[in-house]
């Protein structure tokens, strides 16, 4: 066998190795940032949630996950629902999820609003908020509840059960994800750049 054959033969290995490399990464980095296990991907929110209780307008509560709210309307937004605020009083909620259809001009009847509970993650009370939405600061593991009625009954779900019935992610999970992606394109190009190298010595050898 010439030398050129088996510079030849010696740069397929080079290059079968490396795209055998290649495969592998890939294969670990579809295991790490894509995970197979179902419970990862409905894990229980482990931020604010959310619970929404339309009364007499829809037949069952809704909930949903808000990550790193500035106040509790912004964690009704993050969570999902569309708020609309009474026009002329700051903070007070005319209508959730387009709820009820009625004018948002002045306050809603005494019996007819969007009353605001709050309580936490682990337990079974709620708490009638001391301040509105606008003016409220929920953290991680509170729970939210909005109720439309006369004000005197707390969402039908507890705080434990919305937070236990809430899908959401944690507030690192995305910055993990994108970690892993940036060191796995870092590591690509090196394979990339060594199995270039090889084959251009192997070639002039």
């Amino acid at each position: 066998m010439s030398r050129s054959e088996r510079n030849a033969g010696s740069s397929r290995r080079t290059g079968g190795r490396c795209l055998r490399a290649f495969a592998t990464l890939l294969v670990a980095l579809g295991t790490v940032a894509f995970p197979a296990s179902p419970a990862a991907a409905h894990e229980h929110c482990l931020e604010v949630t959310v619970v929404v209780d339309f009364g007499t307008l829809a037949p069952d509560p809704e909930t949903g996950c808000a990550v790193d709210p500035a106040n509790g309307l912004d964690a009704l937004a993050r969570a999902g629902f569309s708020v609309t605020e009474v026009a002329t009083i700051r903070g007070m909620v005319c209508r959730i999820d387009e709820l009820p259809e009625s004018s948002c001009g002045g306050a809603p009847p005494a019996k007819e609003y969007w009353s605001y509970w709050r309580g936490d993650a682990d337990s079974d009370e709620w708490s009638y908020a001391p301040v509105g939405g606008a003016d409220a600061r929920p953290d991680a593991g509170d729970v939210e509840g909005w109720v439309f009625g006369d004000g005197s009954t707390p969402p039908a779900l507890t705080p434990v059960e919305a937070a236990e019935a809430t899908e959401g992610r944690g507030p690192d999970e995305g910055e993990e994800t994108s970690f892993t992606w940036i060191i796995a394109v870092a590591a690509l190009l090196a394979i990339a750049a060594l199995a270039i190298w090889r084959m251009r010595r192997d070639r002039h050898a």
